[in-house]
């Protein structure tokens, strides 16, 4: 079972991180509004992944703890007295870096409960060098910043996304066996 409960939460919240990723395409941040509405998107997949996550064992405890991280680090950013483009791009690369190495920690040790395991490791990698390019400030300006924390969005939420859906088709193949 999914330390997220039913499937659905799972979506709900990759749900939001797509459409925020989609948001920050398309719209002309300054870096004020940028940190802002990272914050808010921050605590709100905080709040999110926490409120959802069953507590359950290992699982369970690093889904509240990476709910804690974010709503941790969304407040940090709208406390930031003067947010610069050097401040944000540090702590949600960070948190980029950080959140994929773990993920592709557990599912390598656990590949043999997910099917689609490469796929999430990959994702991760992604996220992991999306985040080093965050950090790293390649990009160096708002709009560039805006637009790698953007696909970073959409890559975390599509896998959760997928992830949600593969967990429902095997909740409902798992009922169909069992009758």
């Amino acid at each position: 079972m999914s330390p997220f409960g039913p499937p659905w939460k799972l979506g709900v919240t990759g749900a939001v991180a797509v459409i925020a990723g989609v948001a920050l395409f398309l719209v002309g941040w300054t870096i004020a509004q940028l940190a802002a509405f990272v914050a808010m998107l921050l605590i709100g997949r905080g709040a999110l992944h926490v409120t959802t996550t069953s507590f359950d064992g290992v699982t369970g405890a690093l889904g509240v703890l990476q709910g804690a991280v974010e709503a941790g680090a969304g407040v940090l950013l709208l406390a930031w007295p003067h947010p610069t483009l050097l401040v944000l791009t540090i702590v949600v690369g960070a948190i980029v870096v950080v959140q994929a190495t773990v993920d592709a920690t557990i599912v390598g040790a656990t590949r043999r409960e997910h099917v689609h395991w490469t796929a999430r490791v990959v994702a991760d990698v992604l996220q992991v060098v999306l985040g080093v390019v965050l950090i790293a400030r390649v990009s160096g300006t708002v709009r560039g910043a805006a637009l790698i924390i953007g696909v970073v969005g959409v890559v975390a939420g599509g896998v959760e996304i997928v992830t949600a859906l593969a967990s429902a088709k095997s909740t409902l193949r798992h009922h169909a066996a069992a009758l």
